[in-house]
């Protein structure tokens, strides 16, 4: 994994020294949670599936920032600002408004929104591409997706609750039959997409948006937070020939094109264990660990794991898999290292500290 640990100096007992405080403190900005992660729960479903209405109940059950990136629009059309200009128009014909702008309003929600335990994404992401984007400003911020919960309503349904906003609310996106048309057929062409992402991610959950009165829907939602945790924690996993192939179709099918599989039995636990998939041709930025080492077993493919001194010199060079007879290996903290994938391979890989971004520190350059 390619990864820092941090930990605080209460944590450890012992005094920081100025590397590993320049390491921890690296970028303010991003204010990394060294202490417990925040959580990020993505809402799904279709137009009118009732989304802005279970967000207020779920935000203010589980302390998370509700962030609807249609109620962020509307604010700036009503601004009249120059960001709402160019989205009125995008938004009365149905159609989505450019990545750049959509996600530059929420990492700055992010950014700057304090006291809460986590964030509930509504309407974002709506592709593959902005969900590529989300993983890596996530991923930054030493962060990630926890869970999706998806609300399914049929497209009858979709139809028959937008007309009916749009009398009630005065919502001219919402008003037209032909645009409501529209909005059906991108969500099925371009967010639907989405499902299977996040199914292979075993993050997926779907709620019947059609079960029953606002209050049944509601009910079914938090039970399936309430499962969460219960899953998460109670699962057994058996890392067989099934698991690596869907590891595999995982990381083929991600725009990423790698894939990690989380192996630990709780959020609480601050080490790392995990499957990781990496696709041909991957080099990985020479690293190291400071605080923890790293041992990777190979489990399918080929690779090579690269020893370079701190001049970026290589020293050694270790193949694995195939003929070698060689299938791990058990990398010292502090030592300067990168891996290269000849074909398809995926690791197991272990270290004793929670995952967090690399810093500058922590990458060499050749």
């Amino acid at each position: 994994m390619i990864a820092g640990c941090l930990l605080s100096e209460k944590m450890r007992g012992i005094r920081l020294s100025s590397f590993e405080k320049n390491a921890i403190f690296a970028d303010q900005k991003q204010q990394l949670h060294l202490y417990k992660s925040m959580k990020y729960y993505i809402l799904f479903g279709p137009p009118g599936a009732g989304k802005g209405t279970q967000a207020g109940a779920i935000s203010e059950k589980y302390n998370l920032k509700h962030i609807s990136t249609g109620e962020l629009l509307r604010a700036e059309i009503a601004a009249g600002s120059e960001l709402g200009k160019q989205a009125k128009d995008l938004i009365a014909a149905g159609s989505l408004v450019p990545d750049s702008v959509v996600e530059g309003m929420i990492e700055n929600v992010f950014n700057t929104e304090k006291g809460v335990a986590g964030f509930l994404l509504d309407g974002f992401p709506r592709t593959l591409g902005q969900a590529d984007d989300l993983d890596k400003m996530l991923a930054k911020r030493g962060e990630k997706v926890n869970a999706v919960i998806s609300i399914m309503i049929s497209d009858e349904t979709i139809k028959a609750r937008l007309s009916h906003r749009a009398q009630i609310e005065g919502r001219a996106d919402d008003a037209n039959p032909t645009t409501i048309q529209n909005r059906i057929e991108t969500y099925h062409k371009q967010t639907e997409p989405l499902i299977k992402y996040y199914r292979d991610c075993s993050k997926y959950n779907e709620v019947d948006g059609e079960c029953g009165d606002i209050e049944d829907v509601r009910k079914a939602m938090f039970n399936v937070f309430r499962g969460m945790d219960k899953k998460f924690l109670d699962r057994q996993v058996v890392i067989d020939e099934d698991l690596l192939d869907k590891v595999q179709r995982m990381a083929q099918d991600s725009p990423r094109l790698r894939m990690n599989y989380d192996l630990r039995n709780s959020e609480e636990d601050q080490s790392q264990r995990m499957l990781n998939v990496m696709l041909p041709g991957t080099k990985t930025t020479i690293h190291k660990h400071n605080l923890s080492s790293e041992t990777i077993m190979l489990l399918r493919g080929k690779m090579d794991t690269v020893f370079y001194n701190e001049n970026g010199v290589e020293k050694e060079r270790i193949h694995m898999g195939g003929d070698t007879g060689v299938f791990g290996v058990n990398i010292p903290k502090g030592q300067w290292h990168t891996f290269e994938v000849e074909e398809l391979a995926i690791i197991f890989m272990a270290q004793d500290c929670a995952w967090s971004p690399l810093t500058k520190e922590d990458m060499l350059s050749k």
